[in-house]
């Protein structure tokens, strides 16, 4: 079996991802999102937060945007629970 050839020059495509990353650091780039159905999402962070993983701290201060009308929802279920405690 040959070894395989080292490659001495990185390719245009890793080099341009590079320096995306880089100006995603230093906050000149726009920020990736991605559209996810909520239901895919919630049984995750549930499993996440009901096993106390450490990786939830590392976004406990990014926005997230959620539909008016859940936030509506979100809002009355909170007054809920703090009338019924």
């Amino acid at each position: 079996m040959s070894k395989p050839a080292l490659k001495i020059f990185q390719s245009q495509d890793s080099t341009d991802r590079r320096e995306r990353e880089l100006d995603r650091i230093a906050g000149a780039a726009e920020p990736k999102t991605v559209a996810v159905p909520l239901g895919k999402v919630v049984p995750l962070l549930m499993d996440a937060v009901a096993n106390d993983r450490a990786w939830l701290n590392d976004f406990a201060d990014d926005t997230v945007r959620i539909d008016a009308d859940l936030y509506d929802v979100l809002l009355a279920y909170q007054q809920f629970q703090s009338r019924a405690a």
